[in-house]
């Protein structure tokens, strides 16, 4: 018997892998590429083409299980099947271009907006495509309970297999002293959630589709979710926002931005419940769905008109942001929506796919959500400082010039005083702009305003590894206007290197040797001989933390900064001999041999390190 049940789920895998062959190949290549990040995150120099190649393959997850159950149901041909999954395997690789490769200086949110509309879209076309033109509702609901039930399923069995295999290797752990690395954990949630849960999911889909259309019972456990955890939660947070309504009624007190997201929120889960309620509305013995179904939609006509009140005060103060366009976005398709049942209309497909409709006409074009943003945005920065007199005639009326023969060092040329004429608020707006414009659409449309080249200084200091990495685009383009992000005058970095030509590292007396490059901002881990050790800078920022579990050292950098100041008798004279950048523990357990130093001097003098690099030694010999 036992022989018989492995060799029907082998049989059953096998027939789910050659009904959907593109859909467990591009989830294979989404785990593959994802482990691969998850394995190289430290080590890699640029992980952008493995990050999208993964999220790229992913959508072909949902992409090409639509294309099929498409031409399944459509009854297509086997040639009109291959020309629909050779379009969907252009349009995944037409998106893989449009994705960053980490090279260029802009910042990278913007593609993966559009990335996660288009992978939203990709969910919603799998739910109503297969039935687009079909008449009957009911079947509809039937095929998404279907995936609904076997989401839902998959994730639980998931979620069981990896519990288990996590005790048995904390087990392992514990009972042979086997070490494990923590990537390991998660590089097997990955393939758990990425190979098996999407054939365990695909393995369900039955081929025959009127044996999903003629079902006529409904899981009781389906209707007791909807009807005994959704419904209840719905009717609470319809009670907390109709209150909230009340309150600024009699305050007078006109709504803030978070009631936004609190009303579709709210609008969401209660389209859910009605969805899954849907057969049951004309149920004899449960009226009341009926009743509430008709009355749900007129209920949230007077939360829809607050979100507009309140996602309007935000816009009139701050402009358009690429979330806000998406808020009155979906305020529009809740308004729409709320009609279309109000007047008697009862086909729940028109849910999903004027979404689809939506989302897709907004994601391109002068009048979508990335266009708009951008010009909201710009159009405020440029009156601002018009308004201000720092704006005139398309140039910047000041800014720091900076020395090009000194990148990728960010220095600027000497007597630079900048009178900005802009007062504290203003100053803070410029700065939110900027910062939003960077992240999320670069700042190519300000760079005309500038004198020098922003674009080619940002480029040499990102793509030259001796670069400040704290210094982002926002951050340049700010300390250009004057504008440092620290509210502190633009204090100059000092450079320390050492002489590397024909040097080679003394390695005796210790076990394992690691480069590293650590900034301000980060913490590095290096694992050595199973352990994990943790790089830092301290809070002062003067010198390095080497943390391993509960055992600490520091050491001090600013010290030997100053040591190698009188060495060369100029802070300008920045070569150094590597054996002057060495310093040692005091239990000589670790050794760090620094070949790049970036610093600067505070106004009482201090030092404050900005970014290292160079090489860790590490001795595991015991402490004594």
């Amino acid at each position: 018997m036992k022989l018989l049940s492995v060799r029907y789920l082998r049989d059953q895998a096998q027939q789910s892998f050659n009904r959907f062959p593109w859909v467990m190949i591009a989830a294979i290549l989404a785990v593959s590429f994802a482990n691969y990040c998850v394995e190289f995150a430290s080590s890699s120099t640029n992980l952008f083409p493995f990050i999208n190649g993964m999220l790229v393959a992913a959508l072909g997850i949902s992409l090409f299980f639509g294309i099929i159950i498409f031409a399944e149901k459509k009854k297509l041909s086997k040639k009109q099947k291959k020309v629909l999954e050779f379009i969907g395997l252009a349009i995944l690789v037409g998106i893989y271009y449009t994705l960053p490769d980490g090279r260029s200086s802009q910042n990278t949110a913007l593609p993966y907006y559009r990335f996660a509309i288009f992978c939203l879209c990709s969910h919603l076309l799998v739910s109503f495509m297969p039935y687009s033109k079909s008449k009957q509702t009911l079947d509809f609901w039937n095929y998404n309970k279907t995936l609904f039930i076997r989401t839902t399923i998959g994730l639980l069995f998931s979620l069981i297999i990896f519990v288990g295999i996590i005790l048995a290797l904390m087990a392992i752990h514990l009972l042979f002293e086997i070490e494990f690395e923590d990537e390991i954990f998660l590089q097997i949630f990955i393939f758990i959630i990425g190979i098996f849960n999407t054939w365990f999911f695909i393995s369900g889909i039955p081929e025959d589709f009127k044996e999903i259309e003629l079902e006529n019972t409904f899981p009781r456990g389906l209707r007791i979710f909807s009807q005994f955890i959704l419904l209840p939660l719905l009717t609470l947070y319809l009670l907390i926002l109709y209150g909230y309504c009340i309150k600024i009624i009699i305050n007078w007190n006109w709504p803030e931005g978070i009631v936004s997201y609190l009303i579709i929120s709210v609008s969401s889960l209660g389209i859910l419940a009605l969805l899954l309620l849907y057969p049951y509305r004309n149920d004899k013995d449960e009226a009341w769905i009926s009743t509430f179904s008709r009355f749900y939609y007129y209920l949230l006509l007077p939360l829809v008109l607050v979100l507009f009140l309140a996602i309007g005060i935000r816009i009139s103060e701050y402009g358009i942001t690429i979330n806000r366009y998406l808020i009155v976005l979906l305020g529009i398709w809740l308004t729409f929506t709320c009609f279309y049942f109000i007047l008697g209309f009862q086909n729940i497909k028109i849910i999903p796919s004027s979404l689809t409709l939506l989302l897709l006409l907004a994601s391109f074009g002068p009048w979508g959500i990335f266009s708009v943003s951008e010009n909201s945005q710009f159009n405020r920065l440029k009156s601002i400082l018009s308004e201000s007199n720092s704006l005139k005639d398309q140039k910047l009326r000041q800014e720091i010039l900076w020395k090009t023969n000194r990148l990728p060092e960010l220095e600027a040329l000497e007597n630079q005083n900048l009178n900005l004429s802009l007062d504290s608020t203003q100053k803070e707006e410029v700065k939110s702009i900027i910062r939003y414009l960077s992240e999320h659409h670069g700042l190519d449309k300000i760079d005309p305003w500038f004198s020098q080249d922003l674009h080619q200084i940002m480029l040499a200091i990102k793509n030259d590894p001796k670069g400040n990495r704290s210094i982002d685009q926002s951050r340049l383009y700010l300390e250009t206007m004057g504008l440092d992000l620290s509210n502190k005058p633009y204090q100059k970095d000092y450079i320390i290197r050492a002489k590397l030509d024909r040097h080679s590292t003394q390695v005796s007396g210790y076990d394992y040797l690691s480069q590293f490059h650590l900034n301000q901002q980060d913490s590095i881990t290096i694992y050595a001989g199973g352990k994990q050790f943790d790089l830092s800078f301290t809070k002062n920022r003067k010198g390095v933390r080497i943390q391993n579990g509960q055992d600490q050292v520091k050491l001090s950098i600013a010290s030997l900064i100053e040591e190698n100041q009188v060495l060369s008798a100029s802070e300008e004279d920045t070569n150094i001999s590597p054996n002057h950048l060495m310093i040692k523990s005091q239990d000589e357990r670790y050794k760090l041999e620094l070949h790049h130093i970036r610093y600067t001097r505070k106004q009482d003098k201090e030092v404050e390190i900005n970014s290292l690099s160079g090489i860790l030694l590490i001795n595991q010999k015991e402490r004594k």
